[in-house]
């Protein structure tokens, strides 16, 4: 199967990633997969080569998996730094049971989360499935707030999208986060349940 779209290179990612390298508060809506910049290793080869539709040996998916795993580097080198910023990150439960439950990979991967989950100034919130629908399945979403702006990041099969410079919309996208966390499992509870996941 041939690839929709390659977004190794677009303007929108490299200006998402400068964005998160210097954001002081990052809010993430994930009804699909991880969030790419927590995702493990493994998982993240499982996901771009489903998603890509090219072969796991794939050179491109090997490329992007090198891409993934420096964000995500970067990233975990921020939450251990002076500046690490605060992290709001919403899960739908179905995330968690998307590759095999009690695989290695998802194993490793719901390890990693209860790991990152403890970082003093990251919140996780998994919203159950037994909670029905809401509001985050409308689609992912990434908003990053730094000193000098904000915007709101979207990834699509079609390409990737900013919004920028409306403070009143992306303002809504970081209330719906908000509103999100205020129904969703956190803290204990959300190691709690993925607990059971890596258990089951």
């Amino acid at each position: 199967m041939t690839k929709m779209f390659d977004v190794r290179n677009s303007v929108e990612f490299r200006r998402l990633r400068d964005t998160e390298r210097v954001a002081h508060s990052i809010f993430l809506n994930q009804p699909n997969f991880i969030p790419g910049v927590l995702q493990d290793p493994a998982y993240a080869q499982e996901m771009i080569s489903r998603i890509s539709g090219l072969p796991a040996g794939d050179a491109e998916v090997a490329e992007r998996v090198q891409v993934r795993e420096e964000r995500h580097r970067a990233f975990l080198e921020r939450l251990s730094g002076d500046d690490a910023p605060q992290v709001h990150v919403v899960l739908d439960e179905s995330v968690l049971r998307r590759t095999h439950t009690g695989s290695d990979t998802m194993r490793k991967q719901i390890e990693h989360l209860i790991e990152v989950s403890r970082r003093p100034t990251v919140k996780l919130g998994i919203l159950a499935l037994d909670h029905g629908p809401h509001q985050g399945l409308a689609g992912s979403f990434e908003v990053h707030d730094t000193a000098d702006t904000s915007l709101v990041f979207f990834e699509g099969a079609e390409g990737d999208r900013i919004l920028e410079g409306d403070d009143d919309r992306i303002g809504l996208y970081r209330a719906l986060v908000g509103s999100l966390m205020d129904i969703a499992a956190s803290g204990e509870d959300a190691r709690t349940l993925m607990a059971k996941l890596v258990n089951h």
